[in-house]
């Protein structure tokens, strides 16, 4: 049986107040008598002894620990700070589309099997395979020679250089269609030559790059470690015999996806990124917070639709700061078109609801639908009983239980600070040779009950439905984690401790708490007369003398109740004993059965 103590501490911290005593040597014999988990107990306390004996002769040790101690909370508190900035600001925010061209394919070379857009343009260097069907039989591959023509054998000489894949497969199925009927030809791009594109302006790394056939923009980029912090993402000239073909805007490959170009790189062309003009940063209720580029003509409206649009929860006040250090404070749909300046800074204000946790309350025993229930803030004990179907026919509600959490981690503390305060006492040897005689096997006995003490948290609360109904301030709010037991009817009374045959006996309305310990076989030799402890089923315990019973000054013993007879312990500890450690003992006794844990 596990037992919790949880009236001690007021009677220990009374009992020893008055006892300050120099510490002297434990003695060995006893302390070997005792469990091992209950030895270290004693050798601890004689460290902290130790410490304390110590303190004014290192005093320097214990200001060190301390001041390494408030040291290692200061930067706890300066990471959380770090943290909280980095939230509320736009100061970690980059560029948008910086980190692309870090997580861009490590090779900027085709995949797998190349496969070649149809906008793709022949040139020297490319290698095509010719295959036909028919009355003639070619499986040939053929380079686009230096003059930028194909020759098919047993076919002739086609021009395909500048070309597109597309139009030199038409090419040369209209010409061999006219040398021969019903040949059907078949054309694939084998392999592309190399090409040399010239990148300048303000890439990481300008220069000339090589690139395999087919390669892109952005493989011309991310070969150069991408734009610089100067660049432009939204003007890139694309220049071929020193003309401008085509200006480029990564907005609409890394916002849009359209990954198509007017016109693929070829060999010989030159890249130019330009410079970058308007930087404005946006952040809050916005769906991606991020500096972004504005080109002439864009607003506010523009920099959300680029930031993703207003996210989830975001407020209709926007806040402005301008890069000459005023505040604007606005209303979205008023500012939606207000033109914005290099630097400037958009907070967008965002409300975001917090997750609420879904309590639980837990419902066992004799109750239609036992089970876990969730319930609202302010929920009571019969609110859940009623959702749950109310009591079984079977219930026993005067013996209902209601644990909770926080009182179990209560009953904890306070019974860890007895212990200790216990365990120093008697370390300290303060008792004569019958505190540490290795005979005093009911010492080693409370000790071990002590040390295996558990703690339900077991409040004490109304489950009479008519109590309920006649004052509903008695019924008990539910927290998150609260375990009810209803128990179902038992005819039954308990009766523990020092008497000579423990156990359960059957309930009679006409029997007294004396008439269940003559029933079990009557008081032990060491019984404590003046402590006998009834324990009624809601969990209450009242102590009482034998003598009490005979004048009826007891209330009816109720089914499911357990009687209680420790021991009293000064009986067989001897005078000196007797005189300072057993009353304490003796009380410590009477917590071990309190709450009803004896059962």
């Amino acid at each position: 049986m596990k037992k919790t103590p949880t009236l001690l501490l007021a009677i220990f911290m009374i009992g020893f107040s008055s006892n300050l005593i120099l510490a002297q040597e434990l003695n060995q014999a006893f302390l070997n008598s005792l469990p091992k988990s209950i030895q270290e107990d004693f050798l601890s306390s004689e460290d902290d002894d130790m410490l304390t004996d110590n303190f004014n002769d290192r005093p320097e040790t214990r200001i060190q620990k301390i001041e390494s101690g408030i040291d290692s909370i200061k930067d706890q508190i300066r990471t959380i700070e770090s943290q909280i900035n980095r939230e509320e600001g736009a100061d970690d925010l980059i560029v948008f589309g910086s980190d692309f061209f870090s997580s861009y394919q490590s090779s900027f070379s085709p995949t797998n099997q190349q496969n070649f857009s149809s906008d793709y343009v022949l040139d020297v260097g490319d290698i095509l395979t010719i295959q036909t069907v028919g009355n003639l039989s070619i499986n040939k591959k053929v380079n686009v020679s230096r003059d930028g023509t194909i020759n098919i054998p047993n076919v002739g000489i086609i021009f395909v250089a500048g070309l597109s894949y597309e139009k030199a497969i038409q090419t040369i199925e209209e010409y061999v269609a006219k040398k021969f009927l019903g040949i059907e030809v078949f054309v694939n791009l084998e392999s592309a030559r190399d090409m040399s594109v010239l990148l300048v302006g303000n890439a990481e790394k300008p220069g000339i790059y090589t690139l395999p056939g087919g390669s892109n923009i952005l493989s011309l980029l991310h070969a150069a470690g991408g734009i610089n912090e100067n660049g432009s993402y939204r003007t890139i000239f694309h220049k071929r015999n020193s003309q401008i073909i085509q200006t480029i805007d990564l907005y609409d490959v890394l916002i849009k996806g359209n990954l198509s170009f007017i016109s693929p790189l070829r060999s010989g062309d030159s890249v130019v990124i330009g410079s970058v003009k308007r930087l404005v940063a946006i952040s809050g209720g916005i769906n991606a917070s991020a500096i972004y580029e504005l080109k002439d003509g864009e607003n506010l409206k523009d920099i959300i639709s680029f930031a993703g649009g207003l996210a989830e929860g975001a407020d209709e006040a926007i806040i402005i700061s301008k890069a000459n250090g005023d505040l604007i404070t606005l209303a979205i749909d008023k500012a939606l078109s207000l033109d914005l300046n290099h630097g400037d800074s958009v907070k967008v204000a965002l409300f975001s609801p917090l997750p609420q946790k879904i309590s639980t309350v837990t419902l066992s025993g004799a109750v239609k639908k036992p089970g876990i229930y969730s319930f609202d803030n302010g929920t009571t004990l019969h609110e859940i009983i009623s959702k749950a179907g109310g009591y079984h026919e079977a219930a026993y509600p005067h013996g209902g239980a209601l644990y909770r959490k926080r009182a179990a981690e209560m009953q904890k503390e306070i019974f860890e600070k007895t212990y200790n305060a216990l365990i120093n006492y008697l370390a300290s040897g303060t008792g004569t040779g019958g505190l540490t005689s290795p005979s005093n096997q009911n010492l080693q006995t409370i000790l071990a009950e002590l040390k295996a003490s558990e703690f339900k948290g077991r409040l004490s609360a109304e489950f009479s439905p008519r109590m309920i109904a006649d004052d509903p301030s008695l019924d008990t709010v539910l927290v998150d984690g609260d375990k009810i037991h209803i128990p179902f009817f038992v005819s039954d009374v308990y009766v523990a401790g020092d008497v000579l045959n423990p156990g359960g006996r059957r309930y009679s309305s006409n029997s007294s708490a004396f008439d269940y310990i003559n029933e079990s076989g009557g008081l032990g030799r060491f019984a404590d007369k003046d402590r006998i402890i009834i324990i009624k089923p809601d969990g209450n315990a009242v102590v009482v003398k034998p003598k009490r019973f005979a004048y009826g000054a007891v209330d009816p013993i109720q089914p499911g109740s357990t009687i209680y007879i420790p021991k009293e312990i000064g009986k067989i500890e001897g005078i000196a004993y007797t005189a300072t450690l057993a009353p304490i003992i003796s009380s410590l006794a009477l917590s071990l059965a309190s709450l009803n844990s004896i059962k």
